[in-house]
């Protein structure tokens, strides 16, 4: 949330990850939200001082999402400031997902915003899955939480990754 400036026009995938940064962001209006996710329309739908753009296309509901050419299309067609994503594995240094419909709108998401952020719990750095989306050091800022270990702090650090390590105890900041 610190990383979002009043004014921003950003861009939030599908991920779930994300619904809880979209919770908050009232706290940086006014913004223009670019999305995707149902889930983030439906808690931003009514938000004063923030502009909603829905990616229309075709919804699917395992996702809960919209995808497909008609979203990429609206996707390709929009500049925006800032693109905060998720991913679900990232193995060798890459972002992977398990479909390739979901890997081709968060890449054409990606295209579109001038600065980047992917945001990732510790786990994903255990997790495979199918469809490279791309490597982890073409994102700006790469945001984790603080249960990653030291060895992969360090080896992040040697890829000249930005790493921001998020505290997960609500004493800590």
């Amino acid at each position: 949330l610190d990383m979002i400036e009043p004014g921003t026009a950003l861009m939030l995938d599908d991920s779930t990850t994300g619904l809880y940064l979209a919770e908050r962001l009232k706290e940086k209006a006014p913004l223009t939200v670019i999305t995707n996710f149902l889930p983030v329309v439906q808690a931003l739908v009514g938000s004063p001082d923030i502009d909603l753009v829905g990616l229309g296309g075709q919804y699917y509901a395992w996702c809960d999402a919209f995808m497909g050419k008609m979203t990429i299309d609206a996707a390709e067609k929009l500049r925006a400031d800032l693109f905060v994503m998720s991913t679900s594995a990232i193995t060798d240094d890459q972002c992977f997902h398990p479909t390739q419909e979901t890997v081709m709108i968060k890449r054409a998401m990606f295209e579109s915003a001038s600065r980047r952020i992917l945001y990732v719990d510790h786990s994903k750095f255990a997790r495979r899955a199918l469809h490279a989306l791309g490597r982890i050091d073409e994102f700006d800022v790469l945001v984790v939480d603080d249960g990653l270990s030291s060895d992969l702090r360090r080896h992040l650090e040697r890829l000249d990754v930005d790493l921001v390590v998020a505290s997960t105890r609500p004493d800590i900041g």
